[in-house]
């Protein structure tokens, strides 16, 4: 049962990440020059799909519908099709159905993967490849998007389904206010720093070779892969030994990214392997509060985000820059891992 939830919840992710992207892109197409309202539009979807996990990750805490709180998301996304002349309110209504789609599929991911995380690194892998081929398809003039409406009903509706069939199997804990003491504090606020400097090192790595679509497509399969792949490696050896050993390696290989493919490559997949890390450390330190927990790092997410929406995008876009900032982050996330490892033997 737990391989057929997260299956339907990572290829809807899909699906919704598709959505969302192929909606925006062709909004973007649809304009000339640099329209304000554009700008204001994708600065509120990104507010919406990622800040706003915070707080809807609490409501759903307490609510224990998950999947039902994700098919709402689905019909959401449906919704923001109707609303495609109006950039704003398009991004508005999209974005909330994305937020609520993720914590949704989020929590119940959590509440089945036994404080590891393989199957929360395959759950969040999917969307990039979504937002990338949405991306692709809308820039080329996809303005017909009725099967994508069809798609995102029928996900609405199997995660109904799913809900009651699965939701004795995969309710919350009993939500209890967390108690946070200086050692807990240090370990979170390590965890959402490092996911900060890899959202906005993720969007940044603009590579001339990245222009072929055949290595921009490989790009993105690595990133999935890279996250699926840090999952898995983490619970085999350690959350440490992994983080330590992807970010650092990843570090090297960025020197020479700029000019040679094959290395870049692997750089961008050694970099995504601590997303399900820094994700399931966190929601096992506020294990009765999953969905704060998946709403912190998305808050995360938005925040490395905001200097690439204002265009500080080559501060730090240099074979030194790279290395110097995912090396930080290395540092970083060692502590954050580290006390955590030890607040879990304290648990124990």
């Amino acid at each position: 049962m737990k391989k057929s939830i997260v299956a339907i919840y990572s290829i809807i992710h899909f699906v919704v990440d598709l959505s969302c992207a192929v909606l925006i892109t062709n909004m973007i197409s649809h304009k000339t020059g640099q329209d304000l309202n554009v700008f204001i539009a994708i600065i509120i979807y990104n507010f919406f799909a990622f800040a706003v996990q915070l707080p809807v990750g609490i409501i759903a805490d307490k609510a224990n519908k998950n999947a039902i709180c994700s098919a709402i998301g689905c019909l959401l996304v449906a919704v923001a099709y109707g609303f495609a002349n109006y950039e704003i309110l398009a991004c508005l209504i999209a974005g909330l159905g994305n937020s609520l789609f993720h914590v949704g599929g989020g929590i119940d991911v959590l509440n089945i993967s036994d404080k590891k995380a393989t199957l929360s690194g395959i759950f969040v892998s999917t969307g990039a490849m979504g937002i990338f081929l949405g991306q692709k398809s809308g820039s080329i003039g996809a303005e017909k998007n009725y099967l994508l409406i069809v798609l995102l009903i029928i996900s609405a509706l199997l995660l109904i389904q799913l809900y009651l069939k699965v939701r004795d199997r995969v309710n919350n804990e009993e939500v209890i206010i967390p108690t946070i003491n200086k050692k807990m504090l240090i370990a979170i606020m390590c965890l959402i720093v490092t996911v900060v400097i890899r959202s906005y090192v993720g969007l940044i790595l603009a590579f001339e070779w990245k222009s072929s679509f055949i290595l921009a497509l490989i790009s993105i399969f690595v990133v999935v892969l890279g996250k699926m792949l840090g999952g898995v490696i983490g619970d085999r050896i350690g959350f440490i030994k992994t983080s330590l050993f992807s970010l650092i390696s990843s570090a090297v290989l960025f020197l020479f990214a700029f000019n040679n493919s094959i290395l870049g490559v692997i750089a961008i997949l050694l970099f995504n392997m601590t997303m399900p890390i820094t994700l399931t450390a966190l929601s096992n330190l506020l294990s009765n509060n999953k969905g704060m927990a998946f709403g912190l790092l998305t808050l995360a997410l938005f925040i490395g985000a905001i200097p690439v929406f204002f265009g500080y995008t080559k501060m730090i876009f240099t074979p030194l820059g790279l290395f110097g900032i995912t090396i930080v982050s290395a540092f970083i996330l060692y502590g954050g891992i580290r006390i955590y490892n030890e607040l879990e033997m304290e648990e124990d």
